[in-house]
């Protein structure tokens, strides 16, 4: 019973997640990924307000960047992001002129998503905010231990169904 008892209170396997006390902050991997995602979110919130860009429009100009003339609806699945909120979210950078719909030359009921020379200043302006961020994050790390911390967390990523590119709070557990 008494091995029982440590064995429940955690002091036989500390690897994985260490007991903590009143004098000793709670550590555990999936809670120092979750405080720090909402800490680097708020910085790049903030770092973008200046540009009247937020976060999630970001994401949006860089992949139709990347996939310039692709559909609405593709885009809007590459980002996990449901079809009546892609087109809010086009809406808007289409309004502030920033983006634009073209008719698809594949099929005329869709939507080729394009950016508009604005656009693409505006996302190298972006780019910019959001690589010095990255470069601070990461000052202390050399590139192999960058790549070596990118290619475990993709592999939390991977476990946790999270696919390349899409933001956490967009799939569903």
């Amino acid at each position: 019973m008494e091995g029982s008892r440590e064995d429940l209170a955690g002091s036989s396997d500390r690897s994985h997640v260490e007991s903590s006390s009143a004098a000793e902050p709670f550590r555990a991997v999936g809670f120092l990924l979750s405080s720090l995602g909402h800490a680097i979110a708020a910085q790049f919130s903030a770092r973008l307000a200046p540009l009247e860009l937020e976060p999630r429009q970001f994401a949006l100009l860089r992949r139709v960047a990347v996939r310039e003339g692709a559909s609405q609806q593709t885009i809007g699945e590459q980002l996990g992001v449901p079809p009546s909120r892609m087109v809010a979210l086009v809406d808007e950078l289409e309004g502030r002129g920033l983006l634009e719909r073209r008719p698809s030359p594949s099929d005329r009921r869709a939507h080729a998503l394009h950016l508009t020379p604005s656009g693409r200043r505006l996302l190298a302006r972006a780019s910019k905010l959001a690589a010095a961020l990255e470069g601070e994050l990461t000052q202390d790390l050399d590139a192999a231990a960058r790549v070596r911390l990118l290619e475990q967390l993709d592999g939390i990523a991977q476990r946790l169904g999270v696919p390349p590119g899409v933001h956490g709070s967009q799939v569903k557990v």
